[in-house]
């Protein structure tokens, strides 16, 4: 049976901070970091702070999340464009979508 992941949902803040939530399991956890990397790192720590203070106040779904181990990166579409120095023009031919469409995507102007 696969343990399903935590989902974290990543932003890249203006000031160039990642930010991270978690999206399936209750309460929620957030971080960030001044990389992806650190944010991950930051998000691994509130998770098991997280799970500490559940067990300290018996929670009732603590059963149901204390086997999650795994975190699921998803970033928005401007931040994925941020964070990798790709070619925009590239990506919209290999996807088959209007170059121009891309670039508003890849700004946060238009939504996908």
């Amino acid at each position: 049976m696969m343990k399903e992941a935590i989902k974290v949902f990543v932003e890249k803040a203006e000031d160039g901070t990642y930010w991270g939530s978690t999206q399936n399991i209750p309460g929620g956890v957030s971080a960030y970091g001044n990389t992806l990397e650190d944010l991950k790192i930051n998000l691994k720590q509130a998770y098991e702070d997280y799970l500490e203070v559940a067990k300290e106040f018996n929670e009732d779904w603590l059963e149901e999340v204390q086997n999650m181990k795994e975190f699921e990166y998803n970033l928005d579409i401007p931040s994925f464009f941020k964070l990798l120095p790709i070619k925009i023009s590239a990506i919209a031919e290999k996807a088959g979508i209007n170059p121009s469409l891309m670039r508003q995507y890849a700004t946060g102007k238009a939504n996908a």
